[in-house]
């Protein structure tokens, strides 16, 4: 993995809003193992199966939508978490004291707001 970003929760919220803008719900991140792309609003209809606006930062959403995909780095959707025995999480965002690790913003194709 490459090395970990760490920036402060202030700092990681301007970032996603100069990303994305400020509706989080468009916000959108990629998963560390397959490098599938997804944005909150996509766990929305996950939510009877636990998923959360949160699970957006830590969670491939293939965890919820049955793909799950076998061979990581297809793009396809796989089941890793970002909280198990292997934190891939790339960005490390400290929020005082308490330290919380999220997926990378999708940077691909995104100017800016």
């Amino acid at each position: 993995m490459s090395d970990v970003i760490t920036m402060t929760k202030e700092d990681w919220l301007a970032k996603g809003t100069k990303l994305f803008g400020p509706d989080m719900m468009t916000w959108r991140f990629v998963c560390p193992a397959c490098k599938h792309i997804a944005s909150v609003e996509d766990f929305k209809k996950y939510k009877d199966a636990g998923a959360s606006p949160d699970s957006a930062t830590t969670r491939c959403i293939g965890r919820f939508d049955g793909h799950m995909d076998v061979d990581m780095g297809a793009g396809q959707p796989c089941n890793y978490t970002g909280y198990g025995l292997f934190n891939l999480c790339p960005v490390k965002v400290m929020d005082g004291e308490k330290e919380l690790r999220s997926f990378a913003f999708d940077e691909s194709g995104t100017s800016g707001h």
